[in-house]
């Protein structure tokens, strides 16, 4: 089967982005019914279900397939938009459709795009490639903490998901947060060292066994290494600000440097994802 096209959807994601995120005077319950057939759309991508085949959230026989992927976080997503878009579709729900809703299916959109992600790096381990794991840090903070903390829980000797995971805590919710989670893993962290075998045989061929033995010296777990670059990181935020913190400021950061160069499987997957998700986004500039 031909893999999903973004190019064959743009068109209907476009459309649905606006209506859903950038329409003013946009009800909220009609926020929630285009999200709701926006979520539709992603779930084509996730099952690469061609452009003939239906689809709706509640079918039975996409709840079946989706539940092939074993993955709660998927599942709960999918059950939640469906529910929720389902009432402000239809008429049965009279009572006002309050902000937290709204709130409540867009975090669910979120869990999905965190999925593609979480799937894509289950088949691609992060940090194989360096190039990959610095265009994923283009997405906003909230999708790379969803999918950074799935993907601990699954890899939690991975030093990368480890680093990456405990700075985006401090850009997706505040720096009590990240050394809240650091104090919480400390036990874990401690063992846990911060320059693997393979990389610290790598720098003493480099630099030889004195320079290699004070630099692995200077973080010699990853409590110690994290807790450092968070208090580095917390202070350039209060000095500078965040770079961005949604999609429509990371969009221009993703247009000038988000593309990966290379041909090779992982990267035109990546490529792809990294295009799906900002389909029909619009920057700051744009908006305005």
């Amino acid at each position: 089967m031909a893999e999903f096209n973004n190019e064959a959807y743009e068109a209907l994601v476009k459309d649905l982005i606006n209506d859903a995120f950038y329409l003013e005077g946009a009800s909220r319950r009609g926020t929630i019914a285009k999200i709701r057939q926006y979520a539709e759309v992603v779930v084509r991508r996730i099952l690469n279900l061609p452009k003939k085949t239906k689809v709706t959230l509640g079918d039975e026989r996409i709840i079946s397939r989706i539940k092939t992927k074993n993955n709660t976080l998927l599942l709960n997503a999918i059950k939640t938009i469906n529910k929720m878009g389902s009432k402000c579709t239809h008429t049965q729900l009279t009572r006002e459709i309050t902000e937290e809703d709204v709130k409540t299916v867009i975090d669910s959109l979120f869990n999905l795009y965190a999925y593609l992600l979480i799937n894509f790096f289950e088949k691609y381990e992060f940090g194989t490639n360096l190039e990959i794991v610095y265009k994923f840090s283009i997405l906003p903070p909230i999708i790379r903490y969803l999918s950074l903390e799935y993907l601990y829980s699954k890899y939690p000797e991975n030093i990368m998901i480890i680093d990456k995971l405990s700075l985006v805590i401090l850009k997706a919710l505040n720096k009590e947060a990240a050394i809240k989670w650091i104090e919480e893993m400390k036990e874990k962290l401690k063992i846990t060292p911060s320059v693997t075998k393979n990389a610290e045989k790598d720098i003493i061929e480099k630099c030889g066994e004195d320079l290699a033995r004070v630099i692995v010296s200077a973080a010699p777990n990853m409590y110690d290494l994290c807790t450092k670059r968070i208090n580095l990181v917390a202070d350039d935020i209060s000095k500078n600000g965040k770079l961005y913190n949604d999609f429509e400021s990371a969009i221009d950061y993703y247009r000038m440097s988000g593309i990966v160069s290379g041909e090779s499987s992982d990267i035109k997957e990546f490529n792809s994802i990294m295009e799906f998700l900002y389909l029909g986004r619009k920057s700051k500039n744009e908006l305005n």
